[in-house]
């Protein structure tokens, strides 16, 4: 193989293997990608049990993740071990899935203020960013603005 051949080779393997992918993991131990949602519509929240407001919006995410919309992901603030998560799952009827941590390059940083939530589109790009607790006119406009459907 000529030297040429070989750097050629070499600088597109090297491209190809640039940027790490977004990723997630689940509390049930599940890897899953930013990609793997691409072409639907993603809201990404962020709650911590102690955070009142996070606890009181979860009633409109769980109606969120049944409706016919975008992919609903609650992911812990705190660094908590995958059980803990299960059983804070369990304890407030949590019916989107939850994450522990999100690894790579996502579209938008750590929050500063909680509940965030992150409105990511089919291109995975943010959308929106909405501080504070959700009301079921934000997910309203949203269902307007992005995602359509019934909710």
């Amino acid at each position: 193989m000529s030297k040429l051949r070989m750097l050629f080779l070499a600088v597109v393997l090297a491209l190809t293997g640039c940027g790490d992918a977004a990723t997630l993991t689940l509390a049930n131990g599940q890897q899953q990608r930013l990609s793997d949602f691409e072409d639907n519509w993603l809201v990404v929240n962020y709650f911590a049990e102690w955070c009142a407001p996070c606890l009181r919006e979860l009633p409109l995410l769980n109606d969120l993740t049944r409706a016919e919309g975008p992919a609903v992901l609650a992911v812990s603030f705190d660094a908590l071990a995958p059980e803990v998560l299960q059983a804070l799952s369990e304890r407030h009827d949590m019916s989107m899935p939850v994450v522990a941590s999100l690894d790579g390059p996502w579209p938008f940083e750590l929050p500063r203020v909680l509940p965030t939530t992150f409105v990511i589109d089919p291109d995975g790009k943010l959308a929106e960013r909405h501080q504070g607790e959700l009301t079921a006119e934000d997910i309203a406009r949203w269902q307007n603005a992005y995602w359509g459907g019934g909710f």
